[in-house]
């Protein structure tokens, strides 16, 4: 009996790949139309929306090129290393499930001559139940560990979009806080909180 790795969990990551992909394509080209009372006439992208397009397109092209293109540079070897985790995993996992794997398939073929020499941090050999759920559950840790590149590489697209739309907005100092006394005792007293928000363009 020969455990075959399972073609839905890997279709549904590249699906999921796809999609976001895309969708971050389609975010990064996306164009203002102003729609006139006779024709559509397609608006020129301003240099605010370029610099976004620019950068969203560099962090799908280059993980961590977008925080290094937004000036955050401290994000950048997070992303880096975040990655680069996540790769060891799946390496690490991969290997250790063809481990369990190639055992299991040892002890279930008709081949008296092949066993499996896997043992237990106590030195005792892993029988078949326990190289069947060893299988099951490095393949479990090495589907994770995909889900997570994936998630990691999208969730940095993302968050070099989004600070690259806020390099754009800047929210004012001008805070100001004021106490409003009551005009009769039936009244209350009142406290009002006032905040300026602007755009900021470079």
């Amino acid at each position: 009996m020969f455990l075959s790795s399972p073609e839905i969990t890997r279709n549904m990551i590249v699906a999921c790949l796809a999609f976001f992909t895309l969708n971050s394509m389609a975010i990064s080209q996306h164009i203002s139309v102003e729609n006139s009372a006779d024709t559509n006439i397609e608006a020129p992208l301003s240099e605010n929306e370029l610099r976004v397009k620019r950068t969203t397109r560099w962090a799908a092209c280059v993980p961590g090129s977008g925080q290094m293109i937004n000036k955050k540079y401290w994000k950048a070897p997070i992303v880096w290393g975040a990655l680069a985790a996540s790769v060891i995993f799946i390496s690490d996992n991969t290997h250790v499930m063809n481990d369990f794997k190639q055992g299991w398939h040892y002890e279930t073929d008709d081949n008296p001559e092949t066993s499996s020499d896997l043992m237990d941090s106590n030195g005792n050999l892993y029988s078949v139940a326990d190289l069947k759920s060893g299988t099951y559950l490095f393949r479990r840790y090495r589907d994770l560990s995909y889900l997570s590149f994936v998630g990691i590489y999208l969730l940095q697209i993302v968050d070099a979009n989004v600070d690259a739309h806020m390099r754009f907005f800047d929210s004012s100092e001008d805070l100001s806080f004021h106490v409003i006394p009551p005009r009769s005792k039936s009244e209350p007293w009142l406290l009002g909180l006032n905040i300026t928000l602007g755009n900021k363009h470079k």
